[in-house]
């Protein structure tokens, strides 16, 4: 299979290349140039497989042969054993036709993991022992300690995280600090997390350390959207043995969720009804509701991993709109990076509003959630979560069929506010106390940023 970029002008790559990147080189992303179709009878025959087998149906065609079948096995297999429930993935039940697919069972406890683990084994095989690589990306805490923890034992790789410097919990800036180890850095920047996105992209695409190679832990690249695609083929098969059609309503953490999703659809499951789900940073809201994406100043909130407005994924799913016209959005994108706002032609818009319903959830209504999910159900949730859950109990199109939320986060790491069931104090991140020879820079320095890299 090959892939080509979002913008068109990049030369076609193969999957090995796709992996051991970070952008293709006209600054676009990277997608494959056609998709896998199955129909609902091969989908179904997917029922009995465990996690990892039904992992290697759906994403064995995208890796175009070039790992053989026995060794894609092994690595799938070897992925999902440092899960600690059987079913990788379980469903939960938590009203009538209502379910939580909990994505938290990794060494992390984010959704997160299932990117990292399949991504630091591919790195792995297609890297040579001679080789150096980079694994850079803006986390706000979830994305970079799995990538982190996946790549512990790559002694010919380092990870660099950028983080802002007031947009992680203090519990989980801790935690990204004592998982880093010698050839691990962090990097504070003073901004927001789409300032650390902006940094990224724009070293990325003038990389400036010629003998190392840039891959990116974010889902700009492939293979964080590849594993997630996964998770929407588990649950239809497990509540309706992929025949029946299944709503999913998804926390807008990222938009590569919401795009895999769309993917799984375009590659034949019966998928009835998308919704994103959005805290008061309503960017993807906006977008869906109005046509009108822009980012902008981003409030606090009770579901600090949602609190940003810069969505990489968006561009794919934009190409996917215009038919891979890559002129047209290469022409979008360069526009929106110039002004910061984003509208697409009216067709392509309504074809959107045809796919996607959205729906905002502000802070009081979350909690409201919580204590709702905690009596009714017996399930404590985390906020992110409970954001999906009542957008989906809200506006689920069908009662009949099933509506699934994803958990992409374990409940334990909001366990302070689900203790005090109380609103994010800015006193918790005052009292962070941390001990870490850490990089700082200002939301711009893409020069600073530069030197370090040249400097490891």
């Amino acid at each position: 299979m090959d892939y080509v970029s979002t913008r068109g002008s990049a030369r076609p790559v193969n999957f090995r290349s796709v992996v051991l990147s970070g952008m293709a080189s006209d600054g676009g992303l990277y997608v494959p140039d056609s998709l896998p179709r199955f129909d609902s009878e091969q989908i179904s025959s997917w029922s009995w497989l465990p996690f990892d087998e039904l992992a290697y149906c759906v994403i064995s065609p995208f890796v175009g042969g070039e790992i053989v079948s026995p060794v894609l096995r092994k690595m799938l297999k070897d992925c999902y054993r440092c899960f600690d429930h059987r079913a990788v993935a379980p469903l939960q039940q938590i009203g009538p036709n209502e379910w939580v697919l909990q994505l938290h069972h990794g060494p992390t406890q984010a959704s997160k993991d299932f990117a990292a683990q399949l991504q630091a084994r591919l790195v792995a095989h297609f890297l040579s022992p001679d080789d150096r690589a980079v694994i850079i990306g803006a986390t706000n805490g979830d994305t970079g300690l799995a990538a982190i923890e996946a790549f512990r034992e790559a002694s010919n790789v380092s990870v660099v995280a950028l983080y802002p410097r007031d947009g992680v919990p203090a519990d989980r800036l801790s935690s990204l600090v004592a998982s880093s180890s010698h050839h691990d850095q962090l990097i504070e920047v003073d901004g927001s997390f789409d300032d650390c996105q902006t940094l990224v992209s724009k070293v990325l695409r003038a990389w400036p350390v010629a003998d190392v190679l840039p891959i990116s832990f974010n889902s700009t690249n492939w293979v964080g959207v590849l594993a997630q695609i996964v998770f929407f083929f588990h649950s239809a098969l497990q509540l309706g043995g992929g025949v029946r059609p299944v709503g999913f309503s998804i926390p807008g953490a990222s938009f590569a969720e919401i795009y895999a999703c769309f993917i799984a659809q375009k590659m034949g499951l019966a998928i009835n009804q998308v919704i994103v789900s959005t805290n008061t940073n309503d960017a993807l809201h906006r977008f869906i509701n109005q046509n009108n994406y822009s980012t902008r100043e981003v409030s606090r909130s009770l579901s600090p991993s949602m609190d940003f407005s810069l969505f990489s994924n968006l561009e794919r799913f934009i190409w996917e709109l215009y038919d891979h016209d890559g002129s047209t959005v290469q022409h979008l994108m360069a526009a929106f990076e110039d002004s910061g706002k984003l509208s697409i032609g009216n067709k392509q818009w309504l074809e959107a509003r045809m796919l996607f319903d959205s729906y905002s959830v502000a802070d009081a209504q979350v909690r409201e959630e919580l204590i709702t999910l905690y009596k009714e159900a017996g399930t404590a949730v985390d906020p992110q979560t409970a954001t999906g859950a009542l957008a989906g109990r809200l506006h689920r199109r069908s009662m009949v069929c099933p509506i699934v939320t994803l958990a992409q986060l374990a409940p334990s790491k909001s366990s302070q506010l689900l203790a005090e069931l109380n609103m994010w104090s800015g006193e918790l991140a005052k009292s962070r106390t941390l001990s870490v020879d850490h990089v700082e820079l200002s939301k711009g320095d893409i020069d600073g940023l530069s030197r370090f890299l040249r400097g490891l």
